[in-house]
Protein backbone atom coordinates (compact mmCIF):
# COMPACT_ATOMS: atom_id res chain seq x y z
CA UNK A 1 0.00 0.00 0.00
CA UNK A 2 1.28 3.44 -0.93
CA UNK A 3 -0.33 6.55 0.48
CA UNK A 4 0.86 9.92 -0.76
CA UNK A 5 -0.15 13.55 -0.99
CA UNK A 6 -0.97 14.66 -4.54
CA UNK A 7 0.18 18.23 -3.93
CA UNK A 8 3.63 17.33 -2.61
CA UNK A 9 3.99 13.76 -3.93
CA UNK A 10 5.32 12.90 -0.48
CA UNK A 11 4.55 9.54 1.12
CA UNK A 12 2.24 9.65 4.12
CA UNK A 13 2.65 7.08 6.87
CA UNK A 14 0.05 7.90 9.50
CA UNK A 15 -3.35 8.59 8.01
CA UNK A 16 -6.87 8.52 9.39
CA UNK A 17 -9.90 8.35 7.12
CA UNK A 18 -13.16 9.20 8.87
CA UNK A 19 -16.25 8.26 6.89
CA UNK A 20 -19.94 8.52 7.48
CA UNK A 21 -21.90 5.29 7.11
CA UNK A 22 -23.11 6.46 3.70
CA UNK A 23 -19.54 7.26 2.59
CA UNK A 24 -18.34 3.86 3.79
CA UNK A 25 -21.07 2.12 1.78
CA UNK A 26 -20.16 4.20 -1.28
CA UNK A 27 -16.47 3.33 -0.88
CA UNK A 28 -17.30 -0.36 -0.47
CA UNK A 29 -19.37 -0.31 -3.66
CA UNK A 30 -16.63 1.47 -5.61
CA UNK A 31 -13.99 -0.96 -4.35
CA UNK A 32 -16.19 -3.89 -5.33
CA UNK A 33 -16.38 -2.55 -8.89
CA UNK A 34 -12.65 -1.86 -8.94
CA UNK A 35 -11.81 -5.42 -7.91
CA UNK A 36 -14.33 -7.12 -10.18
CA UNK A 37 -13.80 -5.09 -13.36
CA UNK A 38 -10.16 -5.20 -14.49
CA UNK A 39 -10.70 -2.45 -17.06
CA UNK A 40 -11.25 0.00 -14.19
CA UNK A 41 -7.86 1.01 -12.85
CA UNK A 42 -8.79 3.63 -10.28
CA UNK A 43 -11.70 5.25 -8.54
CA UNK A 44 -12.15 8.79 -7.29
CA UNK A 45 -14.38 9.83 -4.43
CA UNK A 46 -14.83 13.57 -4.36
CA UNK A 47 -16.52 16.16 -2.21
CA UNK A 48 -17.78 19.39 -3.72
CA UNK A 49 -18.14 22.54 -1.62
CA UNK A 50 -19.20 25.94 -2.94
CA UNK A 51 -19.26 24.53 -6.49
CA UNK A 52 -15.58 23.57 -6.23
CA UNK A 53 -13.69 20.35 -5.68
CA UNK A 54 -12.97 20.40 -1.96
CA UNK A 55 -11.63 16.91 -1.25
CA UNK A 56 -10.59 13.96 -3.37
CA UNK A 57 -9.74 10.41 -2.40
CA UNK A 58 -8.36 8.13 -5.10
CA UNK A 59 -7.82 4.37 -4.95
CA UNK A 60 -5.84 2.67 -7.71
CA UNK A 61 -4.97 -0.98 -8.18
CA UNK A 62 -1.32 -1.72 -8.93
CA UNK A 63 -0.54 -4.12 -11.74
CA UNK A 64 0.09 -7.62 -10.44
Amino acid sequence: MKIFDYATNKTLHDVALNLTHEEAVELRDYLDRLVNRPEIHKIHLIEIANNRLDKEFTVALEAA
